[in-house]
């Protein structure tokens, strides 16, 4: 396969991804937050993400952010990530310089029935280098179970990259354990109400 089809679609618009969040995503009022903190603004990803426009500009914005790195499996944890983790898959297909890698979801639990797995997706190869997704960080703690429980199983997490950085303690967090940590918006660039 060449790069024909890959290279025929649309480039990352950063521009319009910060408006699509604004629209979409950001709302305001008190909202508990998985680090157990209360916010006066959220940002409701799957909102955004479950529009195709969405998803493609996600995907697209991750897939550039991690081009030319050594990774063996890509994905991230709960619903948060499953949406971009798909559409990556998909846009990874589409380019041959992500051939081989698989993508995978972390459940955060194992699930009670069937194959009772907690990371769901290919089985990913021993030693394997990762690289997990995250779509809104805070403090981190989401995106660290999932580098946790690789981590215990023996495979190389190498970096983490979240869709938008609420700056929050995400960034101290893997800076503490000693692994790369970038986002591609940070919600300074929003230019939404904080207050």
């Amino acid at each position: 396969m060449t790069n024909t089809a890959f290279e025929k679609l649309p480039a990352f618009n950063k521009g319009r991804l910060i408006k699509l969040f604004r629209e979409y995503a950001y709302k305001r009022g008190s909202f508990p937050l998985a680090s157990g903190k209360t916010s006066t603004y959220y940002f409701n990803s799957k909102s955004l993400l479950l529009l195709p426009e969405g998803a493609y500009l996600a995907a697209r914005a991750l897939m550039e952010k991690i081009r030319g790195c050594e990774v063996d499996a890509i994905g991230g944890a709960g619903i948060g990530a499953a949406p971009i983790t798909g559409a990556m898959a998909v846009l990874c297909h589409l380019d041959p310089s992500f051939e081989g890698i698989t993508f995978f979801i972390d459940r955060k639990k194992p699930k009670e029935h069937g194959d009772k797995k907690r990371i769901e997706g290919p089985e990913i190869k021993e030693g394997a280098k990762i690289i997990v997704i995250e779509d809104v960080a805070t403090t981190g703690s989401s995106a660290m179970n999932t580098v946790r429980e690789f981590r215990e199983k023996g495979y190389d997490v190498v970096r983490v990259v979240a869709l938008l950085d609420r700056k929050e303690g995400a960034a101290a967090l893997f800076a503490a354990e000693g692994i790369p940590f970038d986002s591609i918006l940070s919600i300074d660039e929003l230019g939404v109400d904080l207050e």
